[in-house]
């Protein structure tokens, strides 16, 4: 079932204008929220593929969504496409997101060939900041290429997009070796056996934005990873391909292009040190809001706590230091019957 363009969702709340794309097992539609007239994007999962599973399975991909919206709706990132609505269109489950008006990544190079380092590396680590968000909830985006990355009309803001195979680091029904795959998939995302799910991780995607960058720098795809370990097929160095790509960076994508996913750098933060960029302020864990909330109520107590000390010890601090230094050129204070230190007779 796909929706027509003037049909109107929720209750008269979104009317679809157009699709916009279909993925593997989601349909992105573009409409208008006819409550403040904005352009939005609408992704629910396609009704044709939930009929050809099993119950099982078609209950296991639509709880998997619904959570999937809801972890997504807390990646609030400047450089990851915001989540701001769910709801229920009959069976179907609905995500709302904000339109981003602009192009691609891989029709931006077209007419280009190739992108020069400094602006290519530099969308890569807004991207990179985007996925150590994403990867801070538990979920793996699993589809990093640059057909998901927005550039945003009049900016240089490029936006991480197509959520819809973003998933927790569990398998899904509908993944299966060779629908979900090309020249920026890792090798463990060739197979659904139990031993390869095991070894996904952050370096899955580490893996998918090293290849976007040698396409970004070269112009030219990467040999597949299935090819490379099933035939023997060479990766040629990106630095092959652009003699102007430094040395650092060449070497970076090399190694986070490994087939092996333990040879890879094991978090997008750890590449980009590799890469020679700044990672102040990516180490989100760390920041105080992306505590859990009794973190965030023990440190708040605990800061209050120090300044109360602080506040009380004021006194008694100055006190103390002017015993210690005491000021020698101040006349010497006589001291009166009535300030004496000795008891008083009664």
């Amino acid at each position: 079932m796909i929706w027509a363009p003037g049909q109107k969702l929720r209750n008269n709340s979104y009317e679809i204008k157009q699709q916009l794309g279909q993925g593997s097992f989601a349909i992105t539609y573009l409409a208008q929220n006819l409550r403040d007239g904005k352009n939005v994007v609408i992704k629910t999962l396609d009704a044709n593929l939930l009929n050809q599973l099993s119950n099982e399975e078609r209950d296991r991909l639509k709880s998997g969504f619904a959570d999937e919206s809801r972890k997504l709706a807390i990646c609030k990132h400047p450089n990851i496409v915001d989540v701001f609505d769910t709801f229920n269109e009959g069976d179907l489950l609905c995500m709302v997101m904000e339109y981003i008006p602009g192009d691609n990544l891989a029709k931006i190079i077209q007419p280009r060939g190739f992108l020069p380092e400094k602006e290519a590396v530099d969308y890569i680590q807004q991207i990179g900041k985007a996925l150590i968000q994403v990867h801070k909830q538990g979920f793996l985006h699993r589809d990093v290429k640059p057909e998901n990355m927005i550039l945003r009309s009049g900016t240089h803001q490029v936006v991480l997009i197509d959520f819809d195979l973003a998933r927790k680091f569990v398998d899904n029904p509908v993944s299966s070796r060779g629908n979900l795959v090309d020249e920026f998939t890792p090798i463990e995302l060739y197979s659904n056996s139990a031993t390869q799910q095991g070894r996904r991780g952050s370096w899955t995607d580490v893996y998918s934005l090293a290849a976007t960058l040698y396409v970004l720098l070269t112009g030219k795809l990467p040999e597949s990873a299935i090819e490379r370990q099933d035939n023997n097929k060479r990766l040629i160095p990106p630095q092959e391909l652009n003699r102007e790509i430094s040395k650092l960076v060449n070497d970076g994508i090399v190694h986070a292009m490994e087939l092996q996913p333990d040879n890879r750098p094991q978090t997008v933060e750890d590449w980009l040190k590799e890469l020679g960029l700044k990672t102040a302020g990516i180490s989100l864990p760390q920041l105080l809001w992306a505590q859990p909330l009794w973190a965030k109520i023990l440190e708040i107590m605990g800061v209050l706590a120090l300044f109360a000390a602080l506040i009380s010890g004021i006194k008694d601090g100055t006190d103390l230091f002017k015993d210690w230094f005491p000021d020698k050129s101040a006349p010497p204070t006589q001291q009166t019957p009535s300030s004496s230190t000795q008891p008083q007779n009664k």
